[in-house]
């Protein structure tokens, strides 16, 4: 397959510009035929540069695109237009050019004997979770429905993350202001006073003769420290990728204190709208659990409910599963032991879908409060440090002179 970037006139005598996928040259000047239009202009990307030119030029499109554009195809379904329609105005009208491309990639993959699916897997813009309940959808003959479901969910998904980076604002910008404050005195304040200090021949105190070393050491090796931080920044998204690495990093958030909290809370959440999701169309809970794993984002949690859909082979119920693991609170695991006798186990994945979310909410409203006094403490304590350090002997200093 070839990139082409193209130009045609419509049947209404406007000019277009688009860029797709084709066999050859022929098969493009067939595509334009097929729709009633005239090729205007044709550039075919050599193949190195296709994927510079996706990521760059048509690059990806946001959660909240993808869930605008699936939505929109279920109202267009649910109102008896015809999924080719539906695609073809959702594409003219979109602004985004990932979904727009998406949009008009669909409907040629649909002309040439696609599903709706397994063109959304051709793709690849689309969430698992879309593609499963496409799938579903097509199945059962209920698109629209599960369309719906599934941009219902991503919606979801978009007010977790939401809610989540608020929650990390508070304590993000407070770390980096006690960081710039401290580094701001060690570089500039204290070398001055330094001079002073030795000037009198002060003896001076610990905490005074602990910032100077710190400073004098700040001052020798702070392009060490440059670089340090700048091979963190750039080399971390790397090391993500080794399996290991990725999986301590996870660890270590998971078990985080406040941070951890939010993440648990919000892993929880999506995990079981997730299968609340899949159960309600009728997906069986093993083949739920399995499809849930190329959703879950925390490799620690991953490895830990991976073992779920093995046992439940074995013969074991979800909420026995569950006690074994050491990631699910008590009541989510009570909470399947009644879904499991009662058979309204949709009902009971919502709530706890629903319980984990408004606690990620309450998280995000009482962080600031929670954090507050860590924050007040830890500032309080450099400032004793810094009056123990500076003023002490500014005072002993004065004092001397008034003798």
């Amino acid at each position: 397959m070839a990139l082409f970037i193209y130009s045609f006139i419509t049947k209404e005598g406007e000019i277009r510009k688009e860029s797709d996928e084709f066999e050859s040259i022929e098969a493009l000047y067939e595509h334009i035929d097929t729709i009633g239009g005239t090729l205007y202009k044709v550039f075919e990307v050599p193949s190195v540069l296709e994927s510079i030119y996706k990521s760059i030029v048509i690059g990806k499109p946001k959660l909240k695109d993808i869930s605008e554009f699936i939505r929109g195809v279920s109202v267009y379904l649910e109102s008896g237009v015809s999924i080719q329609y539906a695609l073809k105005d959702l594409g003219e009208g979109a602004t985004n050019k990932a979904i727009k491309y998406a949009a008009f990639k669909m409907l040629k993959m649909l002309d040439e004997g696609y599903s709706l699916s397994s063109a959304m897997e051709e793709i690849g813009f689309f969430p698992k979770i879309v593609i499963s309940m496409a799938k579903i959808g097509e199945a059962s003959g209920e698109l629209d429905r599960t369309l719906k479901d599934a941009a219902d969910y991503l919606d979801r998904v978009i007010e977790i993350r939401s809610a989540t980076k608020r929650a990390l604002i508070y304590p993000t910008f407070s770390l980096l202001s006690i960081i710039g404050a401290f580094i701001f005195w060690i570089a500039y304040v204290l070398p001055k006073l330094v001079g002073l200090f030795t000037s009198e021949g002060m003896k001076l105190p610990l905490a005074t003769r602990m910032l100077i070393w710190i400073s004098n050491f700040f001052e020798a090796y702070w392009f060490v420290f440059v670089v340090v931080i700048l091979a963190v920044i750039f080399t971390f998204p790397f090391l993500l990728k080794i399996k290991k690495f990725r999986y301590w990093v996870h660890y270590t958030l998971w078990r985080m204190p406040i941070v951890g909290m939010i993440i648990r809370y919000s892993q929880m959440a999506f995990y079981f709208q997730y299968l609340a999701l899949l159960s309600a169309a009728g997906v069986t809970i093993t083949e739920s659990l399995e499809t849930m794993e190329s959703a879950i984002t925390n490799d620690y949690f991953l490895k830990s409910v991976g073992k779920l859909s093995d046992k439940l082979r074995e013969g074991e119920k979800l909420s026995e599963s569950m006690k074994g693991l050491n990631v699910f609170e008590k009541i989510a695991i009570r909470m399947m032991m009644v879904g499991e006798e009662t058979g309204n186990m949709d009902e009971q994945l919502d709530r706890l879908s629903r319980m984990y979310y408004d606690k990620v909410q309450a998280m995000v409203e009482v962080i600031g409060k929670l954090l507050e006094p860590i924050v007040l403490g830890f500032l309080g304590l450099m400032f004793i440090f810094f009056i123990l350090a500076l003023i002490s002997p500014i005072y002993n200093m004065l004092g001397n002179m008034t003798k």
